[in-house]
């Protein structure tokens, strides 16, 4: 009764705290989707909405497929943009082959992601800087950010340190730059098209775009790409996906090795599970107290019996009782009629017992002496146990 009232407690404090909690103001959602429909301060409604205003001729269309099945399901007839905005662009080898194919036929694709899967980098002699271990050492560090383009454009977050460190000299050419100086929008010319690549996502998300005059940072970036395409596609899978779909890069682990929160938790529940086994390994229980074995009593009763009958001086009684014990004997060990205990009962007995057959004649001699008298005397008694303990010693 009273585990179940300190539990009863626990709970109602939790409860209470729980509804103490829901009354303070909630904060904004900080998490980067860059969802066109998302308007919390990381997503990207107002790119996308500032896109549709630049092009009012045009339908924006917004593709939920990958880049691969996109192409394979769309029929294109002239010149398209593709704008792709996420926080971790992610793709597999036939995706970036259709994406490279698809510049190369003369169309312009924009990404901007804060990490730009290799796959896709490598195919376009690119490298981005790892910046990742120092996005999470201060990603609780809020401070001035600036990015460069024909202007400045400023506001107040984690900075921006996200750059390429190679772009390849021949095919591309730096166009903006973090407040280090380093290049974070880059356009790369392959064949007929051209593919633009920028690591600071937040620069296009709502609170970047709402900040003062930032939204001309997206202006300046819209101006660099074609002036009038035939086609507008805004990418809308992406920006939920976390992991590569190319078949050795989406096992279970390696999806949760992408998200850092996720890996933090893998490796605590790893250690506290180790610490478990170390500290709890014995098993924990009850003392088991120790129970004696259970006595043979057989011994002290026979010598109970004994006492009783040599209390009353009746050896006769305990001569027959001798006897029918040791008979009973030889009926389950050797399996004989002792009530033929003739000549030739002795000889089969002498046999199966390993014994003289003038020894075990001579004991039933006893024996039918004993059996005949009314009165058996002491020196009688100790003849016949004497007999019988040899019987026993000396037996197969």
């Amino acid at each position: 009764m009273t585990i179940l009232k300190t539990y009863f407690i626990f709970l109602l404090a939790a409860i209470l705290l729980l509804a103490g909690c829901s009354e303070r103001s909630k904060l904004p959602d900080m998490r980067e989707t860059y969802s066109y429909k998302d308007t919390k301060p990381f997503g990207g409604y107002v790119a996308h909405s500032l896109v549709k205003e630049l092009y009012p001729q045009k339908i924006l269309n917004i593709n939920k497929k990958s880049f691969s099945d996109f192409r394979a399901q769309t029929y294109i007839d002239s010149f398209s943009l593709y704008v792709s905005i996420s926080k971790r662009f992610y793709c597999s080898k036939a995706d970036a082959e259709s994406l490279i194919e698809f510049v190369n036929e003369g169309n312009t694709v924009f990404i901007s992601a804060g990490i730009i899967d290799s796959i896709l980098l490598d195919k376009v002699y690119c490298e981005q800087a790892n910046t990742d271990w120092v996005n999470r050492m201060i990603e609780q560090r809020y401070s001035p950010g600036s990015l460069s383009a024909n202007d400045s454009f400023k506001y107040f977050y984690h900075p921006f340190i996200n750059h390429f460190s190679v772009v390849d000299s021949v095919s591309g050419k730096e166009l903006g730059w973090n407040e280090a100086g380093k290049p974070n929008l880059v356009v790369l010319f392959v064949g007929r098209g051209r593919l633009y690549l920028q690591c600071d996502p937040r620069a296009y998300s709502n609170y970047f775009l709402l900040t003062d005059n930032n939204s001309n940072y997206l202006a300046q970036t819209l101006q660099y790409l074609s002036g009038n395409p035939g086609n507008l596609f805004w990418d809308d899978h992406y920006n939920r996906k976390n992991y590569r779909e190319d078949g050795g890069g989406n096992s279970a682990l390696a999806i949760l090795f992408k998200h850092p929160e996720l890996t933090m938790a893998f490796w605590i529940l790893i250690i506290m599970a180790l610490l478990f086994i170390l500290f709890n390994g014995k098993r924990k229980q009850r003392i088991i107290p120790i129970i004696k074995p259970v006595e043979n009593t057989s011994v002290a009763f026979t010598q109970a019996i004994a006492g009783l009958y040599m209390a009353e001086k009746n050896n006769k009684t305990i001569a027959d009782k001798m006897i029918t014990y040791f008979n009973e004997h030889i009926r389950n060990r050797y399996f004989l009629n002792v009530h033929s205990a003739g000549k030739d009962f002795a000889q089969t007995l002498s046999k199966k017992a390993g014994l003289s057959f003038e020894s075990v004649q001579a004991l039933y001699n006893t024996i039918g002496q004993v059996q005949l008298s009314e009165e058996v005397s002491d020196f009688e008694l100790l003849s016949l146990n004497e007999q019988i303990q040899q019987f026993y010693k000396n037996r197969n």
